[in-house]
């Protein structure tokens, strides 16, 4: 299993409040001895060094498969390394590898996630250190709503060196059947209805430190939400039983970022009250 850290949960979060993200040319794959996504202990010991794994289409699969090389079009929403990572004989004992960990730089740094292995290591000196093929895998947001869509641009963009760059608003829109991640469902349509947009800024949504805030985000959560109510238009005609909410990055058409149930659907009549969600409602969350 892997696990975003609160760093990259909020390195995430701020990239869809629209600032941005910064990136190493490599990722660094380390030895560690605990993890959480607070804090990682790292192997140490004669010839101990983390080993570079480059943000490539080469190095690091694409969602359709362990293997694959080209941009991202399945829907496992995960990636694993292409090539065995291998750190050839310790020179001295390192100690016991339970997890492994995902560094932007080759000392000290952040580390970004980890992945605990099936079963701890205990290396001992000239003990031979590999990892094959396959087996260091992460995976985004495969349940709880982002979509196949979003799941491989941020894997492309994160592991794969694949330019993305968020939109500037992102648009709220209300279903009557449920879409998923592969998108679909029926979105509603006519009696003055519009999908609603939402600026991707440190205003627009609130940092993972709590609703209503507005400064880079420094929780432990990855939990993002609407600062502002959401605010329909009013209907001019039945738009049905509404059941989901989606985030889309255009104003018509475009492509299904993140999608969910309503905590209450409801069946919005010709004349009644312009439909709204209250701030801090709407919640994103990165984990």
């Amino acid at each position: 299993m892997s696990l975003l850290t609160d760093f990259a949960e909020n390195a995430l979060a701020d990239f869809v409040r629209g600032q941005g993200i910064t990136l190493p040319t490599d990722w660094h794959i380390g030895l560690l001895s605990a993890a959480s996504d607070a804090s990682v202990t790292e192997l140490a010991g004669t010839g101990y060094a983390r080993i570079a794994v480059a943000r490539s289409l080469a190095a690091w699969a694409g969602t359709q498969g362990a293997g694959t090389t080209l941009p991202s079009t399945g829907t496992s929403h995960g990636t694993s390394n292409n090539a065995a990572v291998d750190w050839g004989a310790a020179g001295s004992a390192w100690g016991t590898a339970s997890h492994i960990g995902l560094f932007d730089a080759a000392s000290g740094g952040e580390c970004w996630m980890i992945q605990e292995l099936q079963a701890p290591i205990v290396i001992g000196a000239s003990d031979p250190v590999a990892i094959e093929a396959g087996a260091i895998a992460y995976t985004l947001g495969l349940v709880g709503g982002m979509s196949d869509y979003l799941a491989n641009k941020l894997i492309d963009l994160l592991f794969r060196g694949q330019a993305y760059t968020w939109p500037a608003s992102t648009y709220a829109a209300l279903y009557t059947t449920a879409p998923s991640n592969a998108g679909g469902g029926t979105e509603v349509a006519g009696g003055s209805y519009a999908r609603v947009a939402i600026a991707s800024s440190m205003v627009a949504w609130s940092g993972t430190q709590g609703a209503g805030t507005t400064a880079a985000s420094t929780g432990t959560g990855g939990r993002i939400s609407n600062n502002a109510a959401i605010n329909y238009p009013a209907p001019t005609a039945a738009w049905g039983a509404v059941s989901h909410e989606g985030l889309r990055d255009a104003s018509t058409l475009g492509n299904l970022l993140f999608w969910g149930a309503l905590a209450s659907p409801k069946t919005v009549s010709a004349g009644a009250g312009a439909p709204t969600h209250a701030a801090g409602s709407m919640k994103i969350t990165f984990a």
